[in-house]
């Protein structure tokens, strides 16, 4: 029977212990009806060997490794791993993140023979690594309602992705491989880092996003591109390319304009003039922004099945 899904590990520079215990977090899986490509931005060490015998010799032998010649950012790895997915669909996760548990990927499998959904993500529960890695407080998006499947509201998904700062993390997401491919294809060249802004093009095109429930991924807070200060300012700088990229895309869409209004409405204005822009776009007294701001994010998932996962890996 031909397989469904593969799951893509993007990885530059990647730590050796993290990226065991991703690949252990594979191994355990209940299901081996999966592929797996292993995806290298240009590393200097990319353990290809290694991963692919440790996989084998936990019976995954449907394992592809593709190393780009120079590195050259999240978007064009992954774009240039994609020639070797044959499935339909394929789930993107990089070293330090893990499938939740040992059903993750035949649950998955299930969903997407019942709902094909072109694009879905799940619940993530968040964690700090080291000696003793635990859960900790943290999940994507704030506004999960607009993504309910029987009150799905597009508008205000596109709102919350484009002005309210309310995305979604590309951690265990799911995506058609055609679509995926089509997004970072025009992203390619102007986004460099932030492969999950596709979501965002996704909205303005109307694409629905599914949402699905159960918890999927353990996402590791603290050391990604997106979770310490200077990632988070190359980010915003990310997302300002994205910005510009949909207005040329999409000069006539509403919301696209009103985002690059807010984004770049520092360009030869006081910074009085700039606030008040920012604000009439972005009313920061909104119930929404105030829900926001004052928002404490859960603590999801168990310690137990996170440790389960470091002992796979034959680490303490």
């Amino acid at each position: 029977m031909e397989k469904l899904l593969t799951v893509l590990v993007a990885q530059y520079r990647p730590d050796p212990d993290a990226l065991r215990r991703t690949l252990a977090s594979l191994a355990m899986q209940s299901t081996r009806d999966f592929g797996v490509v292993l995806a290298d931005d240009g590393s200097p060490q990319d353990f290809f060997a290694e991963s692919r015998a440790w996989l084998e010799g936990r019976g995954i032998t449907d394992v592809q490794a593709v190393k780009m010649p120079r590195n050259g950012g999240t978007v064009c790895n992954i774009l240039h791993a994609l020639q070797k997915v044959s499935t339909r669909w394929v789930l993107t996760i990089s070293p330090g993140d893990y499938l939740y548990d040992e059903d993750t990927l035949a649950w998955w499998l299930e969903r997407l023979q019942a709902d094909s959904p072109r694009v879905a993500f799940a619940r993530q529960a968040y964690y700090t690594p080291g000696p003793e890695p635990a859960p900790a407080p943290g999940e994507t998006p704030f506004d999960r309602t607009p993504y309910d499947p029987a009150h799905y509201d597009g508008k205000t998904i596109k709102r919350n992705l484009l002005l309210y700062d309310d995305g979604i993390s590309g951690c265990g997401m799911v995506y058609e491989r055609d679509l995926l491919v089509e997004a970072l294809q025009t992203m390619a060249g102007h986004v460099r880092l932030a492969e999950d802004f596709a979501v965002r093009l996704f909205a303005v095109r109307g694409i629905p996003i599914r949402r699905y429930d159960r918890l999927t991924s353990w996402y590791e807070y603290g050391g990604g591109v997106s979770t310490n200060d200077t990632a988070r300012q190359r980010m915003a700088a990310e997302w300002r390319a994205m910005v510009e990229l949909l207005v040329r895309q999409y000069p006539k869409d509403p919301m696209v304009r009103l985002a690059y209004s807010y984004f770049f409405n520092d360009r030869h204005k006081s910074r009085l003039v700039r606030g008040v822009i920012g604000r009439l776009i972005v009313p920061q007294n909104a119930p929404f922004k105030k829900a926001q701001r004052s928002w404490h994010p859960p603590v999801n998932g168990e310690t137990a099945r996170l440790r389960a996962i470091y002992q796979a890996a034959g680490q303490p």
